[in-house]
This record gives structure tokens, C-alpha cells and sequence, in this order.
């Protein structure tokens, strides 16, 4: 599948693109270049021409350490699901951390091409954002198989170390921008 189609399909068919994800073999590499790098691009993108188009000049740096941000989380999203996996019976499966991090951020990617608008585009990339958790939730549960009720607590933590991620991501941005 291609870029589009995973993106799509994520977007209304959440638990047959996590089950063909699962079982298509893929590396850091070719998920970073094929599908993070490009999907990552969006937000920062729409909210450069959504400034413009608002009269005035989008802040450049900004706009590109968000995308390094964006980056960086799905890096260490990936590096941390595959322990936190284990916690709850699942194997420590490195390829299966690494998609969950490159993917369940579609909602927010997609959401923020809202961005344009900047009326309201920041509450359409929020929605986003919240789908987002929903796809950590449902891909964990697809891509560390364990039994249903860990399945759910499992699915539940990962939504929670992201959230925690960001968090502390835009924490030490905001330090040391000042």
C-alpha cells in the first residue's frame, strides 16, 4: 500500500489497516522516508499557508522545529512502546513499536491540514489530535496481541506515555526557547 492508501485507511477503517499493518514487514528506514517524514510535513505546512493566507509571515523556525518535534516523538514513541508492551505480556517487538509510532499520529497529521484555515483549523487538527489517541489505543491492541483485557490496560498506557511524551517534548521546548 501506498502513503495515501494507509493514511485512508487508518481514517475509516482503523481495525482492518492495523491488522494488514501488523502483517506487512517494514523497517525504521522505509517507515520514516515513506511515511513519517512526508505525513509529519503537514501540520507545519498547512499552518505556513494558513498564516500567509491570514496576511501574515509564517515563522519559519518555528514551523521547523515542530516538524523535528514531530519527528523526534515518533523516534522515541517507537523506541519506548515495545518495553511498555512487555509490561503487559506482550513480546518486546521493535518493528511493531516503531509502526504503532509511525502511524497512530495520522489523525493529527491529517487534522492538521485544517491549518489553512485559521479560523477555525485549530479546532479541526485538535479533533485530529484526539483521533490520535484513538489509533494508539487500537493499534496497540492490534499490534502487541495479548488477551483481551490486558489488551485494553496495554492500549491505555500507550495513549498515556504519549500524551506524557508531548508533554514533557513541549516542556523542554518551551525551556529552552527562553
Amino acid at each position: 500500500m501506498n502513503l495515501f492508501a494507509w493514511a485512508k485507511g487508518l481514517l475509516v477503517e482503523p481495525g482492518k489497516t492495523w491488522a494488514m499493518i501488523a502483517s506487512t514487514p517494514m523497517t525504521r528506514m522505509s517507515l520514516l522516508a515513506g511515511y513519517v517524514l512526508p505525513c509529519a510535513a503537514i501540520p507545519s505546512i498547512a499552518s505556513a499557508i494558513g498564516t500567509f493566507l491570514g496576511g501574515n509571515m509564517p515563522h519559519i523556525g518555528e514551523l521547523a522545529v515542530s516538524y523535528v518535534i514531530a519527528v523526534l516523538s515518533v523516534l522515541i514513541m517507537g523506541a519506548i512502546a515495545p518495553p511498555l508492551a512487555a509490561r503487559f505480556g506482550a513480546s518486546a517487538d521493535a518493528e511493531a513499536g516503531m509502526k504503532l509510532a509511525a502511524f497512530a499520529p495520522t489523525g493529527a497529521w491529517l487534522g492538521g491540514l485544517a491549518l489553512i484555515v485559521p479560523s477555525i483549523g485549530g479546532l479541526l487538527a485538535l479533533i485530529g489530535a484526539l483521533y490520535t489517541l484513538y489509533l494508539f489505543y487500537d493499534g496497540a491492541q492490534h499490534l502487541f496481541p495479548v488477551a483481551p483485557a490486558r489488551a485494553r490496560m496495554l492500549g491505555f498506557s500507550v495513549v498515556l506515555a504519549s500524551i506524557l511524551l508531548n508533554m514533557l517534548i513541549g516542556l523542554a521546548v518551551g525551556i529552552l526557547a527562553h
